[in-house]
């Protein structure tokens, strides 16, 4: 399988980062909530037309201005809102797929309640409705708007991280980078928020093909990660699962890059030179399947089964890179029959080696029962290798 540039190999997609949807999802107001403020305001109005008494200073309740109308609201059908009720009714458009629909919903909240706290929330989700609808751009401008002008606010964290996320979808892998490390920078970043931004850097850097800094991001991360877990328990299985694959595919990369010769006039002088080059590859195949292997070992299904899938796929490729090797012209018909029993004899050690790891990799996502591209890509190239393999013996 050849590598290729950017955030896939070989036409499949790289995952460079997951968003803990239970934390950086939809930004809700409890329904019981929203309940409390209308008793509330029923109970004031009550008590204002039986009575003209003052209340204190200290009996007032400070509470955000409800919107009543003569006729109901065109677009939420309301008679009279608030921003909380805006809020929820944008997010029960959201849940019903009304991606555009909620956007008005939130943008009105933000226009007719100016100085609400609820504000936040709904730009937020604003920008999770664009990102629904593919507009990306926009949805950035929504958690800029956060970041920039509601620092204090819960939603700014999450609108930072979801930020980058989006960033990464448009490829903008510098400004990916330079998210996550503005990220680093905040203070009050859980142990869990500074593995994620650790490896969500390293990624920006390994997708501008800059493997030396990625590489030491990622090893930062997982030593932060080695040291931070002695202190208290971190349910990390995903950005460490992460980190290790990445750190695999940057010596599967280089092992890709790596070209075996044609062969040359001299003879002796190209079996010193693919010689080298051949022990170079195999160098870097190991490098990067021991990364691949302790991906598999940290238990994470999803980044487990790509680690499968790419040792493999290097196995594959050493496999298909010797055969491209031309046959030496000046060999006389019975040394090139030599050269090339001896040549399918190598080869066919490498059908064998792919075709057992696609097979504990496929039995792996069977057991968990994991299912994504990488499973059904193993199967194509297990079937491959299995058909090369009777070739062999039927040959």
């Amino acid at each position: 399988m050849n590598g290729s540039d950017g955030n896939t190999l070989g036409g499949l997609v790289v995952p460079f980062y997951s968003v803990r949807y239970g934390k950086r999802g939809i930004r809700s107001v409890k329904n019981e909530q929203t309940r409390f403020a209308f008793a509330v305001i029923a109970a004031l109005v009550l008590s204002a037309c039986a009575t003209t008494q003052q209340a204190s200073d200290d009996q007032k309740i400070k509470m955000e201005p409800v919107l009543v109308k003569a006729d109901k609201d065109p677009l939420t059908g309301l008679d009279g809102y608030d921003a909380q009720v805006l809020l929820e009714l944008g997010n029960q458009l959201y849940a019903k797929g009304d991606h555009d629909k909620a956007i008005e919903v939130y943008d009105k909240m933000v226009a007719e309640f100016p100085d609400s706290k609820h504000i936040p929330s709904a730009q937020y989700n604003a920008g999770l409705a664009y990102e629904q609808l593919s507009e990306l751009d926009d949805a950035v401008k929504r958690f800029d708007m956060i970041i920039e002008h509601h620092r204090d606010s819960k939603s700014f964290k999450d609108a930072y991280f979801r930020k980058a996320f989006v960033l990464g979808k448009l490829k903008r892998w510098v400004d990916v980078a330079d998210t996550f490390w503005a990220i680093r920078q905040l203070d009050g970043l859980s142990p869990m928020d500074e593995l994620e931004a650790r490896v969500g850097q390293g990624v920006g850097m390994f997708m501008q093909n800059d493997y030396a800094t990625a590489e030491v991001e990622f090893m930062s991360a997982i030593r932060f990660f080695e040291s931070q877990s002695k202190l208290e328990y971190l349910p990390a299985d995903y950005w460490i699962g992460q980190s290790r694959f990445y750190l695999g595919e940057i010596y599967a990369r280089e092992f890709e890059r790596t070209k075996l010769s044609a062969p040359k006039v001299d003879r002796n002088k190209w079996v010193e030179a693919m010689g080298k080059e051949l022990e170079e590859k195999c160098r870097l195949l190991l490098r990067a399947q021991n990364n691949f292997i302790r991906t598999i070992r940290v238990g994470h299904s999803g980044w487990a089964t790509a680690a499968g899938f790419r040792i493999g796929s290097l196995y594959e490729k050493l496999y298909d890179d010797l055969l491209e090797v031309p046959v030496p012209p000046d060999l006389d018909k019975e040394e090139k029959s030599v050269y090339l029993e001896l040549l399918r004899k190598r080869v066919s050690v490498l059908v064998v080696k792919a075709i057992k790891v696609y097979e504990q990799s496929l039995q792996m996502a069977q057991r968990v029962g994991e299912k994504n591209e990488w499973v059904d890509q193993t199967s194509k190239s297990l079937e491959r290798m299995k058909s090369l393999y009777l070739a062999e013996l039927e040959g």
